[in-house]
């Protein structure tokens, strides 16, 4: 091992992930920028891809494996870290391909931005030449606001995010308390530490897997998202919305996520969201903080019927 701390340390979790992984680990050690290590946590796997990572790890002395049971990514990326030598931390999964000068761009970017804590950037779901649809920073919000409900949340595609090491420690990595929301939670307390941008550049090819998701994942997803809000407000000293102004919140999630993957759940969902909207819409709109909910249910149903 080089005795030098590298500048960046990439952080890849891999369960069973043979059929991409070797393109995964070579876009990462052929990047541009060469002072980095790579920390491949093969968490469990029962494919191939425990010989490929020795063959791997064998041809280059800048990448290391660790070898665990399977305990999920949560478990995974917290067992990486200790590991870590870098200024910088990057993720980093198994079936995607990071652009040679990803680690170097956002490298050069905390760099140069001091008030930044985390830089994530643009990836692209198809390496041949698209629309623009088809590139996503994951989030809408440039900054993280919470004294409006729903708040406003900054965040960047968890699998291109560089993050700042000595930050990444203080918070005490990542919590296993909001499964299917991990990413979201960090990125909620992140914000506490600086700002999280995403410079409109590609960063990443990453692959859509369809299934990936099911539907009963997506409902934990969304209430763990939901409650590292609420925990967030908290922190912040800032008053929870009602019950009733929370049930909507939480069914406006959920009905935009369907919006994607079922046509038949959002036809059984418009009436109780448009119920929601006629319940919250009295109160909220004479409130500063919460008039941003009626409004937002209202374009998702408007959105849903032209969609139809």
């Amino acid at each position: 091992m080089n005795p030098d701390p590298p500048r960046v340390s990439v952080i890849l979790p891999c369960y069973n992930g043979a059929p991409y992984v070797r393109e995964a680990v070579r876009s990462i050690l052929d990047q541009t920028l060469s002072e980095l290590e790579l920390i491949v946590v093969d968490d469990g796997s029962t494919d191939a891809s425990p010989a490929i990572l020795r063959e791997l790890a064998a041809g280059d002395a800048r990448m290391r494996v660790l070898t665990r049971g399977n305990g999920g990514i949560v478990a995974a990326l917290n067992a990486a870290l200790p590991l870590v030598r870098g200024r910088y931390v990057a993720r980093m999964d198994a079936d995607d391909v990071s652009f040679p000068d990803r680690l170097a761009f956002q490298a050069r970017y905390l760099d140069h931005h001091p008030e930044t804590v985390l830089v994530g950037g643009r990836a692209v779901a198809d390496l041949r030449p698209r629309p623009a649809s088809t590139r996503t920073t994951g989030g809408r919000h440039a900054r993280t606001d919470l004294s409006v409900f729903p708040p406003r949340i900054a965040v960047a595609m968890h699998p291109l995010i560089m993050i700042r090491a000595d930050v990444l420690r203080a918070m005490g990595g990542y919590l296993a308390t909001y499964p299917h929301a991990e990413d979201y939670e960090l990125f909620i307390r992140a914000s506490a530490w600086g700002r999280i941008d995403n410079p409109p550049v590609d960063m990443l090819f990453y692959r859509r897997h369809e299934g990936a998701v099911s539907i009963a994942n997506l409902e934990v997803q969304e209430r763990s998202a939901v409650r590292a809000e609420l925990d967030a407000l908290a922190r912040a000293g800032l008053p929870a919305p009602s019950p009733r102004m929370l049930e909507a919140y939480l069914r406006l999630r959920l009905f935009r996520r369907y919006r994607a993957i079922s046509p038949a759940r959002v036809r059984a969902m418009r009436l109780p969201v448009l119920r929601d909207l006629l319940a919250v819409a009295p109160k909220a709109v004479l409130s500063r903080r919460f008039r941003r909910l009626p409004l937002l249910i209202g374009a998702a149903l408007v959105r849903s019927l032209r969609s139809a």
